[in-house]
């Protein structure tokens, strides 16, 4: 096996940089595309004022968004569901897959929902990964959660329950690198317009690669790169 700390080191660099990317993604499509796109809460909603304010086209629009994603998570329980630990071939292939597929859409295609429904897919197939740490199944896409998480813990920290204080520092960590990745991809938009998807379809086909040369390097060594920290 790897070290432990190099072990760990990975892991946690592997769960902040799906949830920059998530950032990235999510302003991007509420900035350009007009539409939450990383989570779901707020799609509901619009698609049920939509649909009772008659405005079927739009309601539409959003339905396949939101049972896209919902399709992305399926697809995520068929290959993860007895995921244990480990790299597998699937973190590499699915980043680039759908780097390639978005790019291959923003240069193709003109409308803006045909876009939104490939990153709702990539999104929901994101979220839907499997990535545990020390029993806390990690969503990289939505942060909504993390406040409530992050305020319990430190309430929890304040009645002097010093166990959860790695929980608040993760939850309050992610926040951070999602808001991070916002940021970022707001400055992208302001100087490069539209391109930004491009941006991001790179990002994801690098992070896949990334992704690949560990797998590789973990298979020829015979060493497993343990990413579930119990």
């Amino acid at each position: 096996r790897m070290e432990p700390k190099k072990d760990k080191f990975f892991y946690y660099k592997y769960i902040g940089e799906l949830t920059f990317l998530a950032g990235i993604v999510n302003i991007c499509a509420i900035v350009l595309l007009e539409l939450t796109i990383t989570h779901y809460t707020g799609n509901l909603s619009k698609a049920a004022i939509a649909l009772a304010d008659g405005e079927f086209t739009e309601f539409r629009e959003i339905l396949s968004c939101i049972l896209l994603f919902f399709l992305g998570s399926i697809v995520s329980g068929y290959i993860y569901h007895e995921r244990k630990s480990d790299l597998t071939k699937y973190d590499t292939i699915l980043p680039i897959l759908f780097g390639i597929i978005l790019y291959t859409s923003f240069k193709t295609s003109d409308d803006s929902i045909n876009i939104l429904r490939v990153i709702s897919l990539g999104m929901g197939t994101q979220n839907g990964t499997y990535i545990r740490i020390k029993g806390i199944l990690v969503r990289t896409t939505h942060i909504t959660g993390y406040l409530t998480d992050a305020g319990f813990c430190l309430g929890s920290l304040l009645r002097g329950n010093r166990d959860d204080a790695w929980k608040l520092m993760f939850y309050l960590g992610s926040i951070l690198i999602f808001f991070f990745g916002g940021f970022i991809s707001f400055l992208l938009i302001k100087f490069i317009g539209v391109k930004t998807l491009e941006v991001i379809a790179m990002l994801y086909c690098t992070f896949g690669l990334q992704m690949g040369y560990h797998y590789l390097r973990e298979r020829q060594s015979k060493n497993p790169l343990n990413i579930e920290t119990e």
